[in-house]
């Protein structure tokens, strides 16, 4: 990085040049469309598809982020899950969670009292305060009203971001 100064600075002033970034940083998908998801049950989303990874290699074998080593601070991270029942419109109530460490920290639920969709996108974000060796996952829970109804997480939908922001 280069700082080209016109002109001086006064006394008492201090200059600052941020030259962080917002690493670590990633973006992932599911790769293929995730199906056979139970009713009623939170089921982790297999995000296994990296698109972008900066400082950190997000973990495709357990669909997790952990915070680096010497990168604990403040994070943001925002998903989206597009839910579908394959037989039926009968979506009852669906429900995206962010867990930290193994335990929810986020929920964002829905449900629809009529008119059940079939298809629907689920989105949640979240700032968190982390430490080194912290792990975020993004769990997800869908209630259809048909006994024969099939559910599934949709590749063409869904995605994970998150990075670490500069303070």
């Amino acid at each position: 990085m280069a700082l080209t100064l016109h002109g001086t600075v006064a006394d008492n002033t201090d200059l600052q040049i941020a030259s962080n970034n917002n690493t670590p940083a990633f973006s992932v998908e599911i790769g293929s469309d995730q199906t056979g998801i139970s009713d009623a049950t939170d089921t982790k989303v297999n995000f296994d598809s990296v698109e972008t990874q900066l400082g950190v290699t997000f973990d495709t074998t357990n669909k997790r982020f952990t915070v680096p080593s010497g990168a604990g601070g403040l994070y943001y991270f925002s998903s989206t899950v597009q839910v579908r029942s394959e037989t039926n419109s009968d979506l009852v109530s669906i429900n995206l969670y962010l867990y930290k460490n193994g335990v929810k920290t986020q929920t964002n639920p829905w449900n629809f009292s009529t008119g059940y969709p079939r298809l629907f996108n689920m989105n949640l974000s979240k700032v968190l305060s982390l430490s080194e060796g912290d792990y975020i996952e993004i769990y997800a829970y869908l209630n259809t009203a048909g006994a024969g109804s099939t559910r599934s997480f949709k590749a063409s939908g869904s995605n994970f971001s998150g990075f670490k922001l500069i303070t």
